[in-house]
């Protein structure tokens, strides 16, 4: 078994096709958050918090994607003809969006040409969500952006604030349901927590990566070594965030 079949991926799908007595097919679409790439996986939660054999999660997240990446990908995701689909993009439009080499550098990995902006973070979830009512019967789910280092004064967590208005109201439009991901995860940090000041470094992602893969801890307590509660890097999700957005989901495809 290859590590797309470990991970139920789009390609997997697309390759293998629905699982015997698979009724229902539910696309999670994201980036590294979802994919569960250097954060907890809050769609392995998923998997058993529905469990049931006629439910089949395709893990849809990609590493480092823009909402302008997710659109351009969109065609893989549509080819699997979910029934259920979660979009949560947007971290990394948030993080990119100041002007920095690194950001430049990063952005030119990912195939980007411009800066993000907010106005184009509209326009690529409008796009992905107009695509995904046209071409598909899925239900669809949009997740709030999670904050960005648990400062919640910051002015990276102020721009996530706009972002998730602008989602919220983007939701809204195109009728699609709205899940409450960021106010949920503000509810579980303490009033009297002082985080360390979100930077965009390198340096508690890589110490996160080193608690959990080579000193194999969880990753909120390599969230708790860089003084986090929620977040192991600042940008990803410890195993209790994760589980908020597993509940969240699985609530909602139960619903469904």
């Amino acid at each position: 078994m290859d590590r797309h079949s470990r991970r139920g991926t789009t390609k997997a799908f697309l390759r293998d096709g629905r699982a015997p007595g698979a009724q229902t097919v539910v696309a999670c679409v994201g980036d590294s958050i979802t994919e569960g790439v250097g954060s907890a996986d809050w769609v392995a939660m998923l998997r058993e918090r529905v469990g049931a054999a006629d439910v089949q999660v395709v893990n849809a997240g990609v590493a480092g994607d823009l909402a302008w990446n997710v659109l351009r990908r969109l065609d893989a995701v549509i080819q699997c003809d979910p029934d259920i689909v979660t979009l949560m993009v947007g971290t990394n439009d948030v993080a990119l969006e100041p002007k920095s080499s690194m950001n430049r550098f990063v952005l030119r990995i990912k195939g980007v040409r411009r800066a993000p902006t907010l106005e184009w973070y509209v326009e690529s979830v409008s796009a992905v969500l107009g695509r995904l009512l046209s071409e598909t019967h899925a239900k669809i789910a949009v997740i709030e952006i999670p904050m960005l280092g648990e400062d919640l004064g910051s002015e990276t967590n102020k721009r996530v604030k706009a972002y998730n208005d602008a989602l919220r109201t983007v939701a809204a439009e195109y009728g699609v349901n709205w899940l409450p991901l960021h106010d949920q995860l503000v509810e579980l940090l303490p009033p009297d927590h002082v985080p360390p000041r979100y930077q965009a470094k390198a340096g508690p992602m890589m110490k996160a990566q080193f608690q959990h893969h080579v000193r194999h801890r969880s990753w909120d307590a390599a969230a708790a070594s860089n003084g986090l509660i929620l977040l192991s890097d600042h940008t990803h999700l410890g195993e209790r965030a994760a589980a908020v957005v597993a509940d969240l989901v699985a609530e909602f495809v139960t619903a469904s």
